[in-house]
């Protein structure tokens, strides 16, 4: 018995190794397919974009269901994408992507640290799309910060939900937890 503990606890530690690097690797392809959609969208001004061709880029990297929301947000004048504040290519240089995981953060009603759960398959994505000057003359950069959900679709990363990462956040929407 004791001589398959050490064989028992080498092949739980491969199996927990190789399940941390497929998630790493999940993660990985995520943040480049949506480096991808942001990049190819950038190239599109959403207001005066050849409309074929904004369909074909949101269709590309979107599901369906998330395709034809972000379309009725055009039809008002609203990017839900970007959240209005638009993307070009030094934005893209920027861009900063995360996952969305645990998280410590204040409890404003009761004043304690809480672990605030991430939720699945769910990034974070920043990038500065112009300058804020302040009185001292200092400039800070600013821009959106958007909450993406992706899901692979019969082997296709598609975007499956977007939000307003400072307003609607995923983090504080108990619906989209793991």
């Amino acid at each position: 018995m004791m001589k398959a503990a050490p064989y028992f606890l080498t092949i739980l530690f491969v199996f927990c190794i190789s399940q941390v690097h497929a998630q790493m690797n999940s993660d990985m392809q995520a943040m480049h397919m949506i480096k991808d959609f942001y990049t190819a969208y950038s190239s599109l001004n959403f207001k005066s974009a050849n409309k074929s061709k904004l369909d074909s880029v949101i269709d590309k990297y979107l599901t369906s269901e998330e395709a034809k929301k972000v379309k009725q947000g055009y039809k008002r004048g609203h990017d839900i994408m970007t959240n209005d504040s638009g993307i070009n290519a030094k934005s893209l240089e920027t861009m900063f992507i995360k996952t969305i995981s645990d998280d410590e953060a204040l409890n404003i009603e009761t004043g304690k640290e809480e672990i605030i759960k991430g939720v699945k398959d769910a990034y974070e994505i920043s990038y500065v799309n112009g300058f804020k000057p302040y009185s001292n003359g200092a400039q800070v950069g600013s821009g959106p910060l958007i909450d993406i959900i992706v899901i692979n679709r019969n082997g296709i990363l598609k975007i499956s939900y977007v939000t307003n990462g400072l307003t609607n956040g995923l983090r504080y929407n108990s619906s989209h937890k793991k």
